[in-house]
């Protein structure tokens, strides 16, 4: 069970250990991780986090550092935004500002930091945009496989209100993701985020929406190009939303600030939404259709696919990689109706609960085995696996080794069966229901199952293995040196 905490000291610690205030660009949070961007990550006290009770580990990622906290991690980033001089996710002050406050007082200002490599930029950037709304997805793909069920067992009509409803609820955040999808780029990208679900929302407009989604040639200003639909899209929205950026800036810098309250959002609009149906639609179409060829040669070999993922995806998940190939996953399954990564990566997850089920067994230390508890609970409820990655599995590689062969067992059952799922959730109890609404439902299950007891056999034995080996080293040294008598 999670207990609550009082996160303040943990707060004043953990801000101490990133160093300091100024050091911290901004800190979000997700499901268990506090997500710090740093200007220099080598002013971090790993040891200093490490030794703090609330803390379950460390990533180095994205351009600064993950503290793993655990489902109370909202309390943690409560406490963190009541220390003076940390941003949690509002405005920020650009640099340029910062430095010229420091002058202005008479102060040297702080050289800049090394900047973070291009990948954690990127990195950090999705994790930002997209971490807001993975909850959002998950309950949506929880709402369209419990009405599934209620359909296929006749408790519910397609043709009734109640399901229309209903279905309006999971539906409505993946049609309209773009809108959500812009303000939080926008934001990102230091631009107005309220202009930016503005432009996504446009995009969405019912007449324009019809235009769109004919397939027809029309044009924008003289200018010819083929209608697309941009319901659900990904791509597309985070492009526009990042030339939007320069453009705001751009137009803050030529234009006399007395009209930047009307001109910016006028002009931004009438730019934008042309430059999103000839352009940005066109390039990330084409990038989203270029993804989708390759994925849809890789379905021609669904154990490779279904192997991969389901052996290999934590650790993609481990290093914060997961937020350039989900997205994707999420386009493809908007686009196709099913999707098959989805379910053989979920794999791993089932494995770690494995690993954790046989620690809390096998293992004497009650540290060790209270982590894993609790990390076990989280984990076979929501879905969630950063407490078990980071607190246990990772620090013992026997356990590490248990994680992959289970995941590749469930990625192999996946593989040969045709497993796919046909809504996003997490794993876990609370996101069966999309998972039960599947046609391949049984065999995922069966792999779900397959998984949990083969990675937690395979704990056993090497766990067992371990303390003999650790019982005959003990012997040893406990055995006295014989004594030769002259």
């Amino acid at each position: 069970m999670v207990q609550k905490t009082d996160y303040d000291h943990f707060a004043q610690e953990i801000t101490a250990a990133v160093g300091g205030p100024g050091n911290i660009t901004q800190v979000t949070h997700c499901t268990t991780r506090l997500r710090f961007q740093l200007k220099d990550v080598a002013k971090v006290d790993k040891e200093r986090i490490a030794t703090q009770p609330e803390s379950l580990g460390l990533v180095e990622a994205s351009g600064g550092v993950h503290v793993i906290v655990g489902m109370t991690v909202p309390a943690a980033h409560a406490a963190l935004a009541k220390i003076p001089g940390v941003n949690t996710g509002g405005d920020t002050v650009p640099a340029d500002a910062v430095a010229d406050r420091a002058t202005a007082a008479g102060a040297k200002p702080e050289q800049p930091a090394k900047k973070p490599r291009v990948i954690d930029r990127v990195l950090g950037t999705l994790s930002a945009i997209f971490t807001p709304y993975i909850p959002l997805l998950a309950s949506a793909g929880i709402i369209q496989g419990v009405l599934a069920l209620v359909v296929q067992f006749n408790w519910l009509s397609t043709d009734s209100s109640t399901y229309t409803v209903l279905a309006a609820a999971g539906t409505s955040v993946i049609y309209f993701f773009p809108v959500l999808l812009a303000f939080t780029a926008a934001k990102q990208f230091d631009a107005n985020p309220y202009i930016g679900a503005t432009i996504g929302a446009t995009l969405l407009y019912p007449d324009l929406a019809t235009l769109t989604t004919s397939g027809s040639q029309i044009e924008v200003f003289g200018i010819p190009f083929t209608a697309q639909s941009f319901g659900s899209t990904v791509i597309p929205i985070l492009l526009g939303m990042w030339a939007y950026s320069y453009l705001e800036k751009g137009l803050k810098r030529v234009l006399p600030q007395i009209t930047h309250l009307l001109l910016v959002p006028t002009i931004g609009l009438v730019v934008m939404v042309p430059a999103m149906l000839v352009v940005f639609g066109p390039v990330g179409f084409g990038i989203a259709n270029g993804v989708s060829v390759a994925y849809t040669w890789l379905l021609q070999y669904p154990l490779i696919l279904s192997l991969v993922f389901g052996g290999f995806f934590v650790f993609v998940i481990a290093i914060g990689a997961h937020w350039v190939i989900t997205p994707l996953l999420l386009q493809i399954l908007a686009t196709n109706g099913k999707e098959y990564a989805l379910a053989a990566g979920g794999m791993g997850n089932y494995a770690m609960l494995g690993v954790l089920l046989a620690v809390l067994l096998m293992v004497r230390n009650t540290e060790s085995r209270q982590v894993a508890g609790s990390a076990a609970f989280v984990n076979a409820v929501a879905g969630v696996t950063e407490p078990g990655l980071y607190g246990v599995i990772i620090k013992n590689k026997r356990y590490l080794g248990a994680v992959v062969v289970g995941g590749l067992v469930g990625g192999l059952i996946c593989g040969l069966f045709d497993v796919y799922v046909t809504a996003f959730a997490f794993s876990g109890i609370l996101g069966s229901p999309a998972f039960l609404a599947s046609p391949r439902a049984v065999p995922y299950f069966i792999a779900v199952f397959a998984t949990i007891i083969v990675s937690f056999a395979l704990t056993v034995v090497l766990e067992r293995l371990a303390q003999r080996r650790r019982g005959a080293r003990q012997t040893e040294e406990a055995v006295p040196e014989p004594v030769l008598s002259v």
